[in-house]
């Protein structure tokens, strides 16, 4: 379905379904409550989780027990709706939040779902406002419900795809352990997890609840060690335009690689074709040897000839170890009136050894006294190396020739996220009478995060040369001066140019500086290796402050019902405070994380909700009930940072509501509708951080297409708008009787759209300058004082966060479970979950990009158009067995790209490529528990429990992007996979 035939299609579902809308929970036997209600997430009205207004998925914990899962962020991934965009599994190439396990809902990205525990607001536990739920101990999980659809009306900002809400068990009796350990088939990957919860009543009226889990998984190195692994990359083929029978970009999954290795190459100027074969690179003396140029082969990559594979060092999985432990007491003061009090602390480490750091493009000039004799000799009026011309480059600063050089001999970059969160919340509940309640708390929570790069290459804030003092001062350009080697006259020994310089402040920003040889694997002095490195340091402080409370009952009584009606008031204060070292103000690493900044955000909202049975056991209206939400938000900014760095206030208002109405014509079907406006505040990331790149050639439009090297700079904008979402859901769900009974099916169709989007613009810099040309007055904002005329030269770029058009996604869930009692206490239970997604798209500065049906290259912002998960479970008082089914539909690498088959390719259009396709893949898992003695069902003994991830031990489809062979957000990397363990409980 296209984007042009989706509202089409939804006005004539809605015709169609009349008052349908969002699907209905499909939750285990053991998660429903036959005598009581749950509070169901996305409403504050308490129902069961079959009369919610939204669609609910539940994960219960038994369900999760029979899956040997203990990491709740591990089971929400695997659903359907959900993206493992930041897991250990896919971090092998980051190095922001390295070990987190973030979720991320509709692919919408990680900011746009709310985590809530026990139905309360879990703090953010990343600069960017995200939760980590390896804070979450599994042991104490009673249940997790995930809402798929707009719920910031009930929770407030950032619930725009949704809701994920963990249930902790706060009754619990008695003592609980757990012990597992896995390792993979190859011997590798281990991963050890001990866990422990106990609770006792506390006279009559208390009661206390302790649980926490410890957790250490091994790292696994480069994807070499698997047989499935081969050397893939996407080469621009310079020739495509022209006719030479191959498209723009040419793909190849097991010869292609860098052009360039860590001995140095030269593919480029008079001397790449020195020795015949188009490049030379250096042997471990340092002199020329043949380097074979691949075809094609541009930028960074080539197809055959001598290639290093590009994701050589990348990470199967990274190292984590964490530790978490919960804590909840409740006492009955009175009858009618509870005191409560809980408290979370949470560890996380996480590490990385990063990929090596590159440059295609080093200056090596005339008199760098580390030149090999063997291209030396071919030079032409060039002063001796030892005589005093050699200190006088030439004066357009023109480079005999440029290096090419991968730096794994020197260094490979290690990060490391350490985090500590801490979470304590107090409050009361209670009744008023004739079935009123209510409740209020207060909570603070903190997390520390320490994230740090060892051996990151110190390049400086701008590429060197430079010319201008202030800006030499400033540089910090230490790998350039370095690099840039010349011979001392006094002594006669290799010194750094900038130090012999007639300058004070050049001599001034190279202190220190020892001349850096690159020619040939290590070769270089070792002190010249510490002093072009450093270590990237940022401390983040997040804090939060929570009051709020709420009043729920019952107004009167209507037709179908009791009229059901809750409001309440919240008043948060978050905090963040966000220090680096020296050399990352400056912005001089080579991955840097950005400069200082620190903010205040100031949180009062009001909200109501009702509910209004409308009709009840009538003709065609067993129930019909509308439901209405509102929330009411202030918003006072206050902070440090961004491109301005200055201090900066901000306030807005933002309006949430949601109306939903459930119509169940029958006791065997039922429709359900819902329409929400939501919001989403920008986050302190996107307000307030300050980053900045080298100064990078773009190309003048402006000036004929001359080149200019403006200041780049990225990171947030302080006077962001809240995103506005409105998001349609309608569905159906079925629950027959007779031959039939046991299965329930539901389909539910959304569409979300979110307006003013916050994101930087596509495409870079080079973008923002072309889209100004073309006459796009919001392009023209970010460049210089925001104003560009014919003949100005570019000095500033802001390729900052912006308020863009749109984010929209539509598509269909599909959910279905049958039960079936087989007699002996045994019992057959199969469920299926499937998500089509019709459209992921983004519209920014008029470019729509639809990234629905991509399985290829970043794929957290994109979607296969199919993804399905299926159980077949077996039950028996003695044992369990379950096995589960995933599919993941065949897909494009890159959606901006036409291959052959689809639709408009020819290999001379710009956006062609060789290969745009990507298998679909389909992958086992085996799950096992087996129950030692009798008792187990009353709630103690002893029990084992067995998984086996990847069953048939299937690869991954070669699928090359930058850094990693396959996309890890979809496809596993690990192959098959086993899980021992046991349980007791006393």
């Amino acid at each position: 379905m296209t984007s042009r035939t989706a509202p089409k299609f939804r006005a004539t579902l809605l015709a169609a379904c009349a008052a349908c809308a969002a699907t209905p929970a499909l939750a285990q036997d053991e998660n429903r409550e036959e005598d009581g209600t749950i509070v169901v997430t996305g409403s504050r009205i308490a129902r069961s989780t079959f009369d919610s207004p939204a669609p609910v998925t539940t994960l219960g914990a038994d369900d999760l027990q029979r899956r040997g899962v203990t990491n709740i962020a591990e089971a929400i991934t695997e659903l359907p709706s959900f993206r493992d965009t930041t897991g250990p599994q896919t971090q092998g190439f980051g190095s922001f939040n390295v070990g987190a396990r973030i979720v991320n809902l509709r692919g919408l990205g990680v900011t746009r779902n709310l985590v809530l525990v026990n139905g309360r607001r879990f703090a953010p536990t990343t600069r960017e406002g995200s939760v980590d739920l390896n804070f979450v101990p599994s042991i104490l999980i009673e249940r997790t419900e995930i809402v798929s659809g707009g719920a910031s009306a009930a929770y407030g900002s950032d619930a725009i795809t949704g809701v994920v809400n963990v249930i902790l068990n706060e009754n619990l009796e008695g003592l609980k352990l757990e012990a597992d350990v896995g390792v993979s088939e190859r011997g590798d990957g281990e991963r050890y997890h001990a866990a422990a919860a106990f609770g006792t009543r506390v006279g009559d009226r208390g009661h206390f609840v302790i649980g926490g889990e410890w957790s250490k998984q091994e790292g696994i190195g480069n994807c070499f060690e698997r047989d499935w692994c081969t050397p893939g990359a996407v080469v621009t083929n310079l020739g495509y335009a022209a006719g030479n029978g191959q498209p723009n970009y040419v793909r190849s999954n097991d010869n292609a690689g860098l052009n360039f290795n860590s001995g140095g190459v030269v593919t480029r100027g008079p001397y790449a074709g020195l020795l015949g074969t188009g490049g030379i690179t250096f042997d471990a003396n340092g002199d020329p040897v043949p380097f074979n140029v691949g075809s094609p082969s541009f930028a960074l990559f080539q197809v055959g000839g001598d290639i290093v594979p590009a994701y050589i060092d990348a990470n199967i999985t990274v190292p984590v170890e964490r530790y978490s432990v919960n804590a909840h007491f409740d006492y009955e003061l009175s009858e009618g009136l509870t005191a409560f009090i809980d408290g979370t602390y949470g560890h996380v480490d996480g590490q990385l050894l990063q990929t090596s750091f590159f440059n295609t493009a080093i200056p090596i000039f005339a008199d760098n006294p580390f030149i090999p004799d063997a291209i030396r000799n071919t030079f032409t009026n060039t002063a001796p190396p030892t005589g005093p011309a050699s200190l006088t480059r030439p004066a357009n600063n023109t480079a005999a020739f440029t290096m090419a050089r991968l730096f794994n001999d020197l260094a490979r970059g290690y990060s490391t996220s350490d985090a500590d969160t801490y979470r304590i919340t107090g409050g009361l509940e209670g009744e008023f009478g004739s079935g009123w309640n209510w409740n209020g708390y207060y909570q603070y929570s903190r997390t520390d995060r320490l994230q740090v790069v060892q051996d990151n290459l110190v390049v400086g804030a701008a590429v060197y040369p430079v010319t201008d003092p202030a800006t030499i001062a400033q540089s910090n350009a230490y790998f350039y001066f370095a690099a840039d080697a010349v011979v001392d006259p006094s002594t006669g020994q290799p010194t750094c140019r900038a130090l012999l310089s007639d300058d004070p402040a050049l001599r001034a920003a190279a202190q220190g500086c020892v001349p850096l040889n690159l020619f040939g694997e290590n070769n270089y002095d070792p002190a010249a290796k510490d002093y072009i490195y450093g270590d990237l340091i940022e401390d983040i402080r997040l804090q939060q402050h929570v009051v709020a409370a709420s009043v729920s009952g019952s107004l009167f009584e209507a037709p179908g019902g009791n009229v059901g009606i809750a409001f309440g008031a919240e008043y948060r204060i978050d905090k963040i405070d966000v220090t680096h070292d020296d050399l990352s103000n400056l912005y001089a690493y080579f991955q840097n994380f950005g400069a200082d900044y620190n903010g205040k955000t100031e949180v009062i909202e009001g909200f109501a909700e009702v509910e209004v049975p409308l009709l009840a056991d009538v003709p065609m209206a067993e129930a019909l009930t509308f439901n209405a939400a509102i929330r009411q938000t202030h918003y006072q900014i206050d902070g440090f940072g961004s491109y301005l760095r200055t201090n900066v206030s901000n306030s807005f208002d933002a309006t949430a509501w949601k109306l939903s109405a459930n119509w169940e014509p029958t006791d065997w079907l039922r429709f359900r509708l819902s329409r929400s406006r939501d919001i989403r505040a920008p986050n302190f990331a996107e307000l307030f951080l300050s980053s900045a790149s080298a100064f990078s050639t773009i190309s003048n439009p402006f000036q004929g297409g001359a080149g200019n090297n403006p200041s780049l700079l990225s990171g947030g904008s302080p006077f962001l708008r809240p995103e506005k979402a409105d998001t349609w859901g309608a569905g159906a769900i079925l629950s027959p009787g007779g031959a039939l009974e046991g299965l329930r099916l539901s389909v539910d169709y959304f569409d979300i759209t979110v307006k003013d989007y916050i994101s930087s613009p596509p495409g870079g810099a080079q973008n923002i300058v072309n889209e100004c040309f073309g006459g796009r007055e919001a392009a023209c904002a970010l460049i210089n004082d925001g104003t560009i005329t014919t003949g100005d030269a570019l000095t500033e770029v802001r390729n900052v966060s912006l308020n863009l058009e749109e984010l929209r996604t539509t598509g269909f869930d599909f959910e279905a479970e049958y039960r079936s009692d087989l007699g002996g206490g045994n019992q057959l239970i199969l469920r299926a979950l499937a998500t089509y997604v019709d459209e992921l798209s983004t519209l920014s500065f008029g470019q729509l990009i639809d990234r629905s049906g991509q399985t290829g290259g970043s794929a957290g912002n994109a979607s296969a158009d199919w993804t399905a998960n299926t159980f077949v479970t077996l039950v028996n008082p003695r044992f369990t067995a379950t096995l589960q089914g995933r599919y993941i539909a065949s897909g494009l690498l890159n959606a901006l790209y036409t291959g052959p088959g689809q639709d408009g390719y020819g290999p001379t259009q710009r956006n062609s490529i060789s290969d745009n396709s990507v298998p679909s893949r389909f992958y086992l898992n085996l799950f096992g528990t087996f129950n030692v003695g009798p008792n187990w069902e009353d709630g103690e003994g002893l029990q084992l429990f067995a998984r086996i991830n990847n069953l048939l031990d299937k690869d991954p489809p070669i699928v090359p992007e930058f850094q990693f062979p396959t996309n890890p957000v979809y496809f596993d990397t690990i192959g098959r996979y086993f899980t021992f363990g046991a349980r007791a409980r006393f």
